[in-house]
Formats: C-alpha cells, structure tokens, sequence
C-alpha cells in the first residue's frame, strides 16, 4: 500500500538529539516540517545519554562568576583534540553552543547543579563548562516535547513515528523526498529539502566490521544502524572519518543483560586512585593504573586483543579500597558466584589465571614484579599510587572492555552541512547533522559534552537556516 502525503518544506529524518531542534527551528520559522523516526518515540540515543553538554558564555558561568569565551573553548577543544578535527565545523559549534543553551533553557531543561563542572570521565578543560542536565539525556527529551507540542498542535510539524526511512527520492541530482515503511505501508513523503539526522551506525555489527575490521562490545539502540549514511551514498554522498577511531576506557557487560557494555566500576583515577593492576591477555601490565590523561588511557585500551583486560585484586583490597564497584554488594556477589566468566574469583593466582584464559607463569611474573616495586615504591610503568602489594587470597578478576558509545565516521558534509559527494561538491535539498555525520570533526579525542553540545546546537542552525 502507498501512501503518498501532500508536500512539505522539510523533511527531517530522525527525531533524536539533532533532529528535534531541527524540525522545531525549522517550524518557527513558518515552514512546513516532517519529522519522521523509526522508533516509537521522539529522543534517539537521549535515552541512553549522560546529558552532558558544553558551552561558554552561558547564562550559568555568568552566575558562578566564571569567566569564559569561545576563544578559550576552541583553544581548549584542539589541545584535547591535539589539533585534529574539522576546525571550521568545531568552530561553529562553540560558537553557537551558548545560545543552544538559552534554547534549551527556554524549553525547560534543567541542569544540576546550576553551575558549570569539570568532567573528570574526559580529559579537563581548563575551564569549567560542562552542564549535567537533571535527569541525564530524558531531561533534554522533557524539553524537546515543550518545544514541539504547539507546533505539532498548529500543524506546522507533522511526526510520523514507528515509521522507518529507506530511500531518499533524488531527482536530476536533488533530494526531493523520503520512501519510508511503517509496518506493512509503504509511505512516500515530498520536500524541497531534506536534513538526515538518524544518529550513527552504532547498533550495526556489519557496519563496524567493514568501516573498522572490528567489532566491540557498543551502547547503542536498535534503531541506529547506520540508515542516514547507507542513503547518502547511495545518492553519491561521501563518508568521512573512517580511519577515525578511539574507544571509552573500562566498560564491563551488564548483568543478565545482551552483549553492551557501560561504566559499572569506578577506574577512574582522578575520582578514585586504583588498588588493582590491568594486565592483557598475555597477562601482562600494560600502563600505569594511575595514569591521569583519560586520552593515554582509552588508547592504550585501543592497542590490546579484543579491546580487553582484566583487572586483577586481592582481599585486602576488597576489604579496604574505596568501592570499585557501583553494584551493592550482593549484585557483585552473585556475579562472582555465578556463571558469568568475566568475574572470577580464586584462591590462588595460578587458579585464577587458569580461570581467565591467562598464561600462568606469565601472570604470576606480572604480579610479582609489581609486588617487588609496590615495596620498594618505584615501579617498572612509573605507577605513583601503589597501597598494597596483591598478595592475599582470594583474588578477583573482572574482564573490563573498551567499547563504544559513538561513532568517528559519517556522513561527509560541507561548512553550511550540505552533504557532499567525494570531490566536495553538494547534493542539491539533502543536508545532515548530529551523529548522522560522525563525531570525527570534532577531533581525535572527546570533549567533554562535546558530542550533544555539538548535535543540538547544529541541529538548530540547520533548522534556522534551511532553505533561507
């Protein structure tokens, strides 16, 4: 069956953290907006967000007495970044991240506290700028509903949810529409432009395996699979970023949960010094636990098999070290009790290697070799924070993961966020922002509230400027 809707200005596919204030900007300015998702509701990957966002010059520095400005922003993104992005489009996002925030602000969203932060989970700005919002990323979905209800109730946004765009309708090199399903109806819909803003293609094992040759253990939602850059291309766009790529440190599987991963323990070092020590596969250390750069540490989860290692402690420090786990005590006791073989717990370290697949001699050199520095205080990987040997039955192995809450690559756009083809050249109507394009102009490294900052706030432009 076909269903074919009377023409709209915009259509905007994906109703997540770029494609709300999109269709909203777009409507305020009298156009006529679809939104269209494949989910059931509006927020894509919010749901699953921190709610993290950055910004300077916000009415909450003001009020904190902080003194900040997007020269210092920017010069604080290519330090982190180590000069790597595309500095036009990281330009444009901080430069405009403070009115995102009075946008958002408008709208009810809230942060707490209200004032800004430094991040410790990414490397620090020299500022404090970062907003945790209320109720991580379902407080920034509150504000969006605020934003869209009296303009889906005057009609000038129309949402077509559960309804899954597969095609863009190019004519004579312009994108004139989407073909899109919504259980067994095949709908059709006709713009003068299109923005694609699907999110990444985190939820695609296949996608991983090509762009990457790998495939890790992601935080994603099922909806995400990569849908806005397999219909660029297929129009001529171009893809960019693809040898772009960097892992978040220490992540363990869920319990009772599919193969996803998040931060269940606390190896921060800069919010709790570490008792334990990280060996490889090969049962070998391979950085200082306490190293402080969080950029040093996500690539050197990088450099290990399989994006893995174990971290490794005794009783003593079970009993005595701030709590590495944020599970309650009889959560982590079932899982060392139960069948899961990431969490192993033995009476000695030769059983316990066994246990975790590790070579025996080799873990037990590893060990030792720490011991003999823990009590000497200078250690081989120039470790600082070194409390208690690892000496006293039983011992505990937790099989931690890099993974990936993001994707690097996407969808290759120009400076205006048209997409482009692989000499540069713009596919007339078609237009993209938030994950949809990757994070990779943002550089080789994450900034703190980077990536929703950035979503939302070029979310807006597109909306503001579309078919001006």
């Amino acid at each position: 069956m076909l269903q074919v809707s009377q023409p709209f200005d915009v259509i905007v596919v994906g109703a997540g953290t770029a494609g709300v204030p999109a269709a909203v900007a777009a409507a305020e300015r009298g156009l006529h907006v679809a939104l269209v998702e494949a989910a059931g509701d509006i927020g894509g990957t919010l749901v699953l967000s921190g709610g993290s966002i950055s910004a300077a010059g916000t009415p909450m520095q003001n009020a904190a007495g902080v003194e900040d400005s997007t020269d210092k922003h920017f010069a604080d993104a290519l330090r982190i970044n180590h000069g790597t992005g595309d500095h036009v489009l990281l330009r444009a996002w901080i430069d405009r991240a403070a009115g995102m925030i009075d946008w958002l602000l408008d709208h009810g969203w809230t942060c707490t506290p209200f004032e800004p932060v430094f991040a410790p989970e990414h490397d620090l700005y020299t500022t404090p700028r970062t907003y945790r919002s209320t109720e991580q990323g379902f407080s920034l979905i509150g504000a969006y509903r605020n934003a869209l209800a009296p303009l889906v109730d005057s009609g000038k946004i129309e949402i077509f949810l559960n309804t899954r765009v597969r095609d863009l309708i190019v004519e004579d090199g312009v994108a004139k529409g989407v073909i899109a399903t919504c259980g067994d109806a095949t709908v059709e819909l006709h713009g003068r432009a299109v923005i694609l803003t699907t999110g990444g293609f985190s939820g695609s094992a296949d996608h991983w395996q090509k762009i990457h040759g790998i495939n890790p253990l992601r935080y994603h939602i099922d909806t995400v699979v990569g849908d806005g850059m397999d219909m660029a291309t297929a129009a001529g766009g171009a893809t960019w970023y693809e040898d772009t790529l960097l892992p978040s440190f220490g992540g363990t599987r869920n319990l009772n949960a599919p193969a996803s991963a998040w931060m269940h323990s606390v190896i921060n070092p800069l919010v709790r010094p570490p008792w334990e020590i990280y060996v490889n596969s090969d049962g070998d250390r391979f950085m200082p636990e306490d190293e402080g750069i969080i950029d040093q540490r996500e690539r050197a989860i990088m450099r290990q098999p399989g994006w893995t290692f174990w971290v490794i402690y005794d009783e003593k420090a079970r009993r005595e070290s701030p709590a590495l786990f944020k599970w309650e005590p009889e959560q982590l006791e079932e899982l060392f009790a139960g069948q899961d073989t990431d969490y192993v717990r033995a009476d000695s370290i030769a059983d316990m290697a066994l246990r975790c697949g590790l070579p025996v001699d080799r873990l037990n050199a590893t060990i030792d070799l720490y011991n003999r520095g823990q009590a000497v205080g200078s250690d081989m990987l120039r470790r600082q924070h070194m409390p208690s040997p690892v000496a006293e039955g039983p011992f505990y192995a937790v099989r931690h993961y890099g993974f990936s809450i993001c994707c690097y690559p996407g969808i290759r756009v120009d400076h205006d966020l048209r997409v482009v083809d692989r000499e540069g050249r713009p596919i007339a109507g078609l237009y993209a922002a938030g994950e949809a394009i990757g994070i990779g102009f943002l550089g080789h490294g994450f900034l703190s509230g980077g990536i929703v900052s950035s979503a939302v706030t070029l979310g807006l432009r597109l909306g503001r400027e579309v078919l001006a």
